[in-house]
């Protein structure tokens, strides 16, 4: 008998090894990323997400109005959120994953990779950040968002040119609940800004930040590490 049940526990864990968690439902909206600009590739083995970016980007004077400057009042002293002095972009993304059943989440692996350029003139500075703002359904999030990278660049009395690489890794604890019978799902929300302003109101001066994925890895790559229902971590 105890040589069955050890026997029916591996063939329990080995079947629910097959199966792994499946990425759907990705969107994104904002002045940062365009219809056609952000792409997605799903590992072979279903159990990561990776998500690419054609180019984040914010550059002033910024005349065109394509921005999301309304509700970014920016922090230079003469400068208003619908004037040229400020380029603010923002990118909102979402994915739902789902869990096969006898499942649970417990954390969301985050990798984070990119390479920008920076050029201020003085008297102008930018910032670039990535959050996950939050996830729902079978795990509910709670507390302050989880910021993923953030980066900012001063205003200087000289110019600044700045050919940079980011990378973080951060891990969600997610500790959801057990998945049905017919599996369950969570739903993240995340939200990318690049800003660009001109603190003095100088239209004279000039700034431009770029953020683009490594062409390898993408910028942002998801992965859910996952337990059987009811076994110990």
């Amino acid at each position: 008998m105890k040589e069955f049940l050890v026997f029916s526990s591996l063939v329990l864990a080995t079947a629910l090894q097959a199966q792994s968690v499946t990425f759907r439902g990705v969107t994104y909206a904002g002045s940062g990323c365009p219809e056609g600009s952000v792409s997605t590739a799903i590992a072979p083995d279903g159990t990561s997400l990776s998500v690419l970016f054609d180019e984040f980007r914010a550059e002033v004077p910024q005349y065109d109005g394509n921005n999301d400057n309304e509700g970014h009042s920016g922090r230079g002293r003469l400068s208003n959120r619908n004037t040229a002095t400020l380029a603010h972009r923002k990118c909102a993304l979402s994915f739902t994953a789902d869990l096969p059943p006898g499942l649970k989440a417990d954390s969301l692996e985050i990798s984070f990779e990119a390479r920008g350029a920076t050029i201020l003139d003085p008297g102008v500075e930018g910032s670039f950040a990535s959050i996950l703002v939050g996830y729902q359904g079978i795990a509910n999030s709670r507390g302050n968002p989880t910021v993923i990278i953030n980066k900012h660049w001063r205003s200087r009395p000289s110019p600044q040119d700045d050919n940079w690489t980011g990378v973080a890794k951060p891990s969600v604890n997610l500790n959801s609940g057990c998945s049905g019978p017919s599996g369950k799902s969570i739903r993240f929300d995340l939200k990318n800004h690049i800003t660009a302003e001109i603190t003095d109101g100088n239209l004279s001066r000039h700034g431009i930040l770029s953020v683009d994925s490594n062409d390898v890895t993408g910028l942002l790559k998801f992965t859910i590490r996952t337990r059987p229902c009811g076994r110990a971590r």
